[in-house]
């Protein structure tokens, strides 16, 4: 297979781009495809693609690396349309036109679509062969981009070079969350609902670890739109978390709200990513998404899935971290009443609950109170009252910084083990450690 002719597929936009493999090779050659790279376009390096972006209106060539593929090669077209195309704009895979040389089969289809006025073509070539599969994805408006385009797809040819295998693997072990199922997509797994609904409002994902810089928020901000391209942020409003896990690795958790165009309109969703060192210089990541009016992706599915991770040979501490962070007063205040812990050394606590009873004009107070000891295993406390009428009771804990309409708190988010639908319940902190 000399060349691809793909003058008559059309070609893409984009702007924001999907990361999910290994390293590219630079200038006329990627894995095993030769090229002639688009006159003036710039080179986007990130650490599992190649693409050039046209410096002026809109024009991106993006080639992804290659997966490991055990499907047709229709099947494996099909795949990567849904991935890099339907996950951002509602636009149907075509039928593709079939090309086969040797080892390999190259699979070429495209679409047209008008969004505000702006007709934008949008191309995909999928390669199979040799147990993998390629795609490269161009998105264009305007003749002149359209025609670069085109020459560099025209250009493609079958070289010397051998498929780059996945060098970024998931370091991350993991429990999908109750109600959850998993599927796999090239390097990530994605865990969807198999019912959306209010316990189920989000789908997330773990990708495959990538070098760190050192600094976990960098690396949130930096992946948070690698599963959504052709979004962009919203605004500058957003929240964040920050924090160690009982089994003593740091995360910084990034939330906020992204929209993308389609069909003429603006979508909105709410997107996380979370930063995880997984050690030896490495980052792991951990995303989410959903409806901007349900999803909050920090509902008891992200609970259940924070506390079942595990990165790959790291030592945990046991909790050690945690049983210092954890050691304080912490209150939960609501209209009809206060919660409040208070974790001493030597594994003892002191536990408040007062509450407020309005009937018509009156209005009537109640408290309690109960001590007891508590022990940590990990991110699992439990609570052991001194009161014999009352059973110990398990919760999963995590301390962490949470940031809120412009300033960092101290919180405490206990959630009850023996429930699939029980959240998190913040405690703040008060006064010193």
């Amino acid at each position: 297979m000399r060349r691809i002719n793909c003058l008559a597929s059309g070609i893409f936009r984009t702007v924001f781009f999907l990361v999910l493999f290994a390293p590219y090779a630079l200038g006329d050659s990627f894995e095993f495809l030769e090229f002639v790279p688009p006159n003036g376009w710039l080179i986007e390096q990130r650490a599992e693609q190649t693409s050039y972006r046209r410096p002026a209106g809109i024009g991106a060539v993006v080639l992804y690396s290659s997966y490991s593929s055990t499907g047709m090669p229709t099947d494996e077209f099909a795949k990567t349309w849904r991935a890099r195309v339907e996950s951002v704009m509602s636009v149907s895979a075509p039928q593709p036109q079939v090309q086969r040389d040797g080892d390999f089969t190259a699979l070429i289809g495209g679409r047209q679509v008008n969004a505000q006025g702006t007709v934008t073509s949008i191309s995909l070539v999928v390669f199979v062969g040799r147990g993998r599969a390629l795609g490269i994805l161009a998105i264009t408006a305007g003749d002149d981009a359209f025609r670069e385009a085109a020459a560099f797809l025209d250009s493609v040819k079958i070289g010397k070079g051998q498929p780059t295998p996945v060098s970024g693997e998931i370091d991350l072990e993991f429990t999908p969350p109750p109600g959850y199922q998993q599927t796999r997509s090239g390097s990530t797994v994605v865990l969807k609902p198999v019912k959306m609904d209010g316990s189920t409002p989000c789908i997330y994902g773990i990708s495959a670890s990538r070098p760190s810089t050192g600094n976990l928020e960098n690396d949130a901000r930096a992946a948070l739109l690698e599963p959504h391209p052709g979004w962009r942020i919203k605004d500058q409003s957003f929240n964040a978390m920050r924090g160690v896990s009982g089994g003593g690795w740091k995360y910084f958790w990034f939330r906020t709200g992204i929209e993308s165009m389609s069909n003429g309109n603006y979508l909105y969703v709410n997107a996380m990513a979370m930063a995880i060192e997984a050690g030896n210089g490495k980052t792991s990541i951990v995303w989410g998404v959903g409806n901007a009016a349900h999803c909050m992706l920090d509902d008891s599915s992200f609970s259940r899935l924070f506390h079942s991770l595990r990165p790959k040979g790291w030592t945990s501490d046991n909790g050690s971290a945690l049983a210092r962070e954890i050691q304080g007063m912490w209150r939960n205040t609501q209209r009809l009443g206060m919660a409040q812990y208070k974790f001493l050394p030597g594994g003892r606590y002191e536990f408040g609950l007062g509450t407020t009873t309005v009937t018509g004009i009156f209005e009537r107070t109640s408290s309690s109170v109960s001590d007891g000891r508590y022990s940590l295993a990990g991110s699992r406390l439990t609570l052991t009252p001194d009161r014999r009428d009352r059973g110990a009771s398990n919760h999963f804990v995590r301390v962490y910084d949470h940031y809120n309409s412009g300033g960092w708190i101290r919180v405490m988010a206990l959630t009850n083990e023996g429930s699939d639908n029980s959240g998190d319940i913040e405690y703040s902190r008060i006064g010193p450690p």
